[in-house]
């Protein structure tokens, strides 16, 4: 659809027209921020507006969302948490759900800390692969190729990964995990499906804009499931002491877990 647009034209204003029609992934980039005030509220009601007439069924997921999302800041900052933070449903960290900690996921971040850095995008305390951070990217990078193929290889892949763990398979099994691993399950106030509104809204914008390819999934055994239980395999030290968990900084510089004997 994006591409379309630009074709018809022109060259000389491609770059204008294409930030103009990518600005919605700014106002959605806002609705994957933590919640730190009121503001928040009046951010979904702006991306339901401005998805409204090019994205009907998305902007009515987000309709949906905003009708479930608790009126107390609290509750919302509470919900937000539990959703990706504290014993999560998910993860917002679209190299984590791809790759889990592995090596591959510090050489995305690289990679993509030095496209934030650029185009002079800040990551405002979370990671470069934080969806936030590159939603916010997306309107500002100059090669529009290279977006393509950052949304359809990478970012899609991640959103879809995203929806299959609220799954109510997936979601007993991190039950179980989490009960396993810390003794009780924070239960939080509000439904901790509310979240996938927006999630589902934000795929829909991406199969719109980029017309998603829905077969040959690299990525169709990753899982936040699958990932958060070796993590959890590896504190409990079920896995040989000469293995270790690499760590990354917002750049995506790896460092290794202290007191790995394998790398000491």
């Amino acid at each position: 659809m994006l591409k379309e647009i630009l074709d018809l034209d022109g060259p000389q204003n491609q770059q204008e027209v294409y930030k103009m029609k990518m600005e919605h992934y700014t106002s959605l980039s806002k609705l994957f921020e933590y919640p730190h005030n009121k503001d928040y509220y009046a951010h979904v009601m702006d991306s339901i507006a401005l998805l409204a007439d090019a994205y009907p069924d998305a902007s009515a997921e987000l309709e949906a969302f905003s009708k479930l999302l608790p009126k107390d800041l609290y509750q919302l900052q509470e919900i937000y948490t539990k959703s990706f933070e504290v014993q999560a449903v998910t993860s917002l960290e679209i190299g984590y759900l791809l790759y889990g900690d592995d090596y591959t996921r510090g050489e995305v971040m690289v990679h993509l800390n030095g496209e934030h850095t650029a185009v002079g995008n800040e990551l405002r305390n979370e990671l470069s692969d934080h969806l936030s951070n590159v939603l916010r990217l997306l309107p500002k990078m100059q090669d529009t190729s290279v977006v393509e193929d950052l949304v359809i290889l990478m970012v899609a892949p991640a959103v879809e990964i995203m929806m299959k763990e609220y799954s109510p398979d997936n979601m007993e099994a991190k039950d179980k995990l989490y009960k396993k691993q810390y003794k009780t399950l924070i239960i939080p106030s509000v439904p901790v499906g509310v979240f996938l509104h927006l999630i589902k809204a934000l795929y829909m914008v991406f199969d719109s804009d980029f017309e998603l390819i829905k077969e040959n999934k690299p990525f169709g055994d990753a899982s936040f499931l699958g990932f958060l239980s070796a993590e959890l395999e590896v504190e409990e030290g079920k896995k040989s002491s000469n293995s270790c968990k690499p760590t990354f900084d917002a750049s995506g510089i790896m460092s290794h877990t202290s007191g790995c004997s394998g790398c000491s």
